[in-house]
């Protein structure tokens, strides 16, 4: 069952996929410290191939976010410029002075996140003279992150990028029109996440078994770490789950979180039709010798291998279930990174990474003094030789 995959399924990438990602025509597996100032054309930082970077997903949005990236860099104000361009709205004057309502519309929440995620990296590159993949040699992000990761990795433009986000986020919040639904984060006990994702197929199965129709919804959206899944679907059946759940102490408790539909569950189907329709009318994503960097995705918990199944994978995701939890797996277990840089609003992907690897270094980006401290850090080290 691919919700099961466990770690050691995962291996290496191939030598030749490893030869695709390079900067300067170096390998990613041997970097080169250089005793270099920041931006100096082929700099590449000593620990990058143990970093990582992640982008957070739905949830992390709040009114003001990005609002000190736009007063401290161009390179940030650039970005949220060419998000209104492209969407045809001030998104950037939602983001900075709006409704909390109206951003957490699903329509908006989803480009305004990407758009901060961006504006972040943009500033991160600007002030290191680096692209993204000089300092990190793994893209991740969390749902509609993983746009933002491809935008990082230079696989896919921001204004392609923002335009297939808006249309997601629209043809998400129109697949659940006139229906109940919830989406709920558990806090597991000690528990196997197997076992949590064998309960909840039977009480789906339960509950298909007792109806006349199949309206009733209740699947794990995203597997977040070993204490933590959440669940999506018809609000009736998300409670019968968290209640079977807790009866029989596999879980402590449940968070609903701030959406404005059912992610990542079969009830996304329609949006899914219409995202692929979308995907192929744009052909957004770059043949993958451009690349700079690998980018993991959220459906199969490994690194995207080819234009068409990065941008079909695109598009199962909306249904699909984010393997996070093997996807940091991975990145730890096979590939040996220790340090990670969660870009964007709010600390959840930063959070959720420090919590299953408490030795590991978690850099939590997501304003402008976070950065600036980054940036100050990579100086240093770039002045001792790294």
């Amino acid at each position: 069952m691919a919700l099961l995959r466990k770690s050691a399924d995962h291996t290496l990438l191939g030598a030749a996929a490893l030869r695709r990602f390079t900067v300067g025509g170096a390998s990613t597996s041997a970097p080169t410290p250089t005793p270099a100032s920041l931006g100096k054309a082929g700099t590449r930082q000593l620990y990058r191939h143990q970093r990582a970077v992640l982008f957070p997903g739905q949830g992390s949005q709040f009114v003001g976010m990005g609002k000190d990236l736009s007063a401290e860099f161009a390179a940030s104000r650039q970005v949220f410029e060419e998000a209104d361009e492209v969407l045809g709205f001030s998104l950037s004057r939602m983001m900075f002075q709006g409704c909390p309502k109206e951003l957490t519309l699903t329509k908006n929440a989803q480009p305004a996140i990407v758009a901060v995620s961006v504006a972040a990296l943009r500033a991160l590159e600007h002030d290191t003279g680096m692209d993204a993949s000089e300092i990190y040699s793994f893209s991740m992000g969390h749902s509609v992150g993983e746009y933002s990761a491809l935008v990082a990795a230079q696989a896919m433009s921001f204004s392609d990028c923002i335009q297939l986000v808006r249309t997601r986020g629209e043809a998400m919040q129109e697949a659940i029109k006139e229906r109940e639904y919830a989406m709920s984060a558990c806090i597991l006990r000690n528990s196997k996440i197997e076992d949590v994702v064998a309960e909840v197929g039977r009480v789906q199965a339960e509950i298909s078994s007792r109806a006349t129709t199949d309206d009733e919804v209740v699947q794990v959206a995203n597997i977040n770490s070993s204490s933590q899944v959440v669940l999506s679907g018809t609000r009736s059946a998300v409670d019968a789950a968290l209640t079977s759940l807790q009866t029989k102490r596999l879980a402590m408790r449940a968070v609903n979180l701030p959406v404005s539909a059912p992610f990542h569950c079969r009830l996304m189907a329609p949006a899914k039709e219409v995202l692929a329709a979308r995907i192929a009318e744009l052909n957004p994503i770059r043949d993958t010798c451009l690349w700079a960097m690998p980018v993991i995705s959220n459906v199969t918990a490994e690194p995207h291998e080819t234009t068409a199944s990065t941008q079909a994978l695109l598009a199962e995701q909306v249904e699909r279930p984010v393997l996070w939890l093997q996807s940091m797996q991975l990145l730890k277990n096979s590939h040996g990174i220790s340090r990670w840089g969660a870009l964007g609003p709010g600390n959840v992907v930063g959070n959720l990474v420090g919590k299953e690897y408490a030795k590991d270094i978690v850099r939590r980006l997501s304003d402008a003094a976070a950065i600036k401290d980054f940036v100050s850090v990579l100086d240093r080290q770039a002045r001792r030789g790294f």
